[in-house]
């Protein structure tokens, strides 16, 4: 059996979480394979490895090992002065 890689796992676990909630894909949106090349510099070792890509608040387009964590935000945690609806 091939062991998942970290990136692979993360992924997973984003289309999870979007298979299970109701998230709108102005917040987090699956944009597909493609090719991780070498402009992309954060990460030389996946130079020419096939990556996950998404697109995060409706402007970010990045491949799934710059995800470095998938966690859930509840109304609850919201502070109110932070919580884009102004004074």
């Amino acid at each position: 059996m091939k062991v998942p890689t970290q990136y692979e796992l993360q992924h997973m676990q984003l289309q999870a979480m979007l298979r299970d909630h109701n998230i709108p894909e102005t917040e987090i949106k699956y944009l597909g394979e493609f090719e991780y090349t070498a402009e992309y510099s954060a990460h030389p070792e996946y130079h020419g490895y096939m990556m996950h890509w998404y697109r995060i608040g409706n402007e970010h387009e990045v491949p799934v090992c710059d995800i470095a964590s998938v966690d859930r935000v509840d109304d609850d945690d919201v502070v109110p002065e932070n919580d884009g609806l102004g004074s």
